[in-house]
């Protein structure tokens, strides 16, 4: 059987990773669970397309200690949850120090695994077979709890897109990321997708730029360079069964994990050939 074609894509996967660099490791005071939760749980399954994009990249680090989708001036201590952060998403401090890490080694870290991170996604879009990033994450079900121990409570979709628009894809008061149409055409397709395999509540399954309206790489990557950016988000829920407390995903999340990795395959496959015609995505 002939190759399947690799579709014109790069994956971006920033929140996939859960190595804590030796350089701060002695320092860091979380454990396993925590920086499972912290991060895009099994996110590296979850977009594990390698062998069928141009492009994939996950990045190894913990999100709890570097997070690539942050300005690298987006800083701790006035921002907790910048590029180098001292709390978790559940508020927890992240290093033994309450002061956090010094800024000879928030630089370290930034020199040895930031900026090689987004060298890696430039170096990858000035390939011409690339015309579309995904920047691909996964979202906690609910929204997290409020500093100070609250709980908004608010139901999350099952899928957002993102290309710093508002709720049709539309500019608001800044450049969008990706075309309006091609964010819609992808949601369209996904929503059916989903519905497929069975999955139903009322309103849309997938929203778009709601509960997140895109991040520091869609930004970044989809105004300086010359391709569009897409941020996606999968609700754990879709996967997760409880608590991760392991590095590999059990039996039984991994197929469910598979399962989602085949549908959103699946959709990016007839967003590039819509009625296995065109063989570029809707009003690219």
């Amino acid at each position: 059987m002939a190759q399947e074609a690799r579709l014109p894509v790069v994956i971006s996967v920033p929140h996939g990773g859960l190595r804590i660099p030796p350089e701060v490791k002695s320092l860091c005071r979380l454990k396993l669970p925590e920086i499972l939760r912290d991060g895009d749980t099994w996110a590296g399954y979850l977009y594990d397309l390698e062998s069928r994009v141009f492009a994939c990249h996950c990045f190894p680090v913990a999100r709890a200690v570097i997070d690539v989708n942050r300005a690298p001036d987006d800083r701790a201590p006035e921002n907790p949850d910048g590029v180098v952060k001292s709390l978790t998403v559940d508020y927890n401090p992240i290093w033994k120090d309450p002061a956090g890490l010094p800024d000879r080694l928030t630089e370290l870290l930034l020199q040895s695994h930031y900026y090689p991170y987004h060298g890696y996604l430039e170096a990858a879009v000035r390939s011409r077979h690339i015309l579309l990033g995904l920047d691909c994450h996964s979202m906690l079900e609910i929204t997290p709890r409020l500093k100070g121990g609250g709980v908004t409570g608010s139901s999350r979709p099952l899928v957002c897109l993102s290309n710093r628009g508002d709720e049709k894809g539309e500019a608001l008061d800044e450049p969008v990321t990706a075309p309006p149409a091609l964010l819609r055409s992808l949601a369209a397709i996904l929503e059916r997708r989903l519905r497929d395999l069975g999955y139903d509540q009322e309103g849309p399954l997938v929203s778009l730029n709601k509960p997140f309206k895109g991040g520091y790489i869609i930004e970044k990557q989809g105004r300086t360079g010359r391709i569009p950016w897409v941020q996606v988000e999968f609700n754990r829920s879709l996967y997760l069964l409880s608590r991760p407390r392991t590095v590999l995903p059990p039996q039984e999340v991994l197929w469910r994990i598979n399962r989602i990795r085949d549908c959103f395959l699946r959709s990016l496959e007839e967003l590039f050939s819509p009625g296995q015609k065109k063989k570029q995505p809707v009003s690219l």
